[in-house]
């Protein structure tokens, strides 16, 4: 949905949930899940209006939908026809995003290999040809539309500066492509955010940072020398095409200051978006072991769940790649005074059986978006829901309801959120 201010009348704040929470392999059950899940929602949160969706597509039906124009109608027709407009889209799994031992392998095929570039551009431009088509529906385009992805790797896989070197040029190959699918064309712009992640190859927004350098470097050479762009707007166009996903969860985990955390996601370019989620948190492990217990029996065979623990007096960090590493070295960890856990949860959760959420971190991240509506690129702020582990929260924390009212229910506090600040549904 689309949010507008009375101070900022140019300024727009796009809210969406990502369609990873209920994603399917093929174009049909994507179709069903829009049917099933987003229309719903549509409905009871802004029926008339347009509705934001963060796109997301296995790399298999993106290579369809790049290419056959009857599964694209279907799609565009469906998105179309019901005013829901793909503002933002998720290219972070390649697919298969729910199966059963993933965890790491999510972050394949790594940015060294061909494979992630052909995902990322046939993703970016069947979303920004959505956008494009839902105004032949009278429906709002974005100015804009983001993409996110991961920064390089998973850190084990990164051997050195040569690794590293290897991902800044597959995104430079990226920015070429992404202007290449919208030069000399009106419409939206696109941009690439990536998405610092805990043992990822760029762990927390500073690291992210730093290597945006060098990736923006190889791709403003990649846009002098393959479309032709003089230096200085390589540099300009390196600098909106490379930009950073904020992910509120993956900053908390980090301990990461929320306004260090928003400052860091803008330097060198504007943030090209903010994924809403809230991380868990065990305050004092070694003195409530009952919570403790509900902590570490959250492991499960599917995602990651990277670990940081705060050890007590400013002495630094234990940090764990995944849940089960804890036990391992648990006194260790007990001498923590606080753990958390990259474990989506919803956005409107405080407690859970003993455990607390870093939401007052992630509307800490909020509100310093909020504070500098001058620096969102091309004048809009995109704002995604990403509670993806919904089916594996405990029943308590999933509250009354199925998906659908979950879901309901972070919108409703993102929204509240915004409206504090003055941001209503247009």
């Amino acid at each position: 949905m689309r949010l507008k201010h009375p101070d900022f009348p140019d300024r727009s704040v796009w809210l969406g949930y990502c369609l990873n929470l209920h994603p399917g392999e093929d174009l049909a059950a994507i179709l069903q899940g829009i049917r099933e899940i987003t229309l719903p929602l549509r409905e009871r949160l802004a029926p008339g209006s347009v509705f934001g969706v963060g796109l997301y597509l296995p790399a298999s039906v993106a290579r369809i939908l790049a290419r056959d124009s009857d599964a694209f109608d279907s799609l565009a027709g469906l998105l179309g026809e019901n005013s829901l407009v793909p503002f933002t889209a998720n290219s972070f799994p390649f697919g298969n995003f729910h199966t059963e031992g993933l965890k790491a392998d999510v972050y394949a095929p790594a940015w060294d290999d061909p494979r992630r570039l052909e995902f990322t551009l046939d993703v970016a431009g069947v979303a920004r040809r959505l956008a494009l088509a839902s105004a032949q529906d009278a429906v709002q385009v974005p100015a804009r539309v983001s993409v996110s992805t991961h920064p390089g790797g998973y850190g084990a896989w990164s051997e050195g500066p040569a690794t590293l070197h290897a991902y800044s040029r597959g995104l430079a190959q990226a920015a070429s492509g992404l202007w290449a699918l919208q030069a000399g064309e009106s419409g939206p712009r696109l941009s690439l955010g990536l998405e610092a992640e805990p043992r990822a190859s760029a762990g927390d927004s500073a690291e992210l940072a730093e290597f945006l350098v060098v990736a923006r470097m190889r791709a403003a050479r990649a846009l002098r020398e393959d479309q032709g762009l003089d230096a200085a707007h390589a540099e300009e166009v390196a600098g909106e095409m490379l930009s950073t996903c904020l992910d509120t969860c993956h900053a908390a985990v980090e301990f990461e200051v929320p306004s260090h955390a928003w400052r860091n996601a803008n330097l060198g370019g504007a943030a090209s978006k903010v994924q809403l989620s809230s991380a868990l948190v065990l305050r004092e492990p070694a003195d409530h072991e009952d919570a403790r217990n509900v902590f570490l029996g959250l492991d499960e065979p599917c995602y990651l769940h990277q670990v940081t623990g705060r050890r007590a007096n400013g002495g630094g960090h234990e940090r764990a790649s995944d849940l089960n590493e804890l036990p391992g070295d648990l006194d260790a960890w007990l001498a923590c005074d606080e753990w958390r856990c990259h474990f989506h949860v919803p956005v409107n959760l405080v407690e859970m059986q003993g455990l607390t959420t870093t939401r007052a971190e992630l509307e800490g991240i909020l509100d310093a978006a909020l504070d500098h509506p001058d620096s969102w690129p091309a004048g809009e702020l995109h704002l995604e829901l990403e509670t993806y582990t919904w089916n594996l929260l405990p029943a308590a924390a999933r509250g009354e309801g199925g998906l659908v009212d979950g879901i309901e229910r972070e919108y409703r506090h993102a929204l509240d959120r915004l409206a504090k600040r003055g941001w209503r549904i247009q």
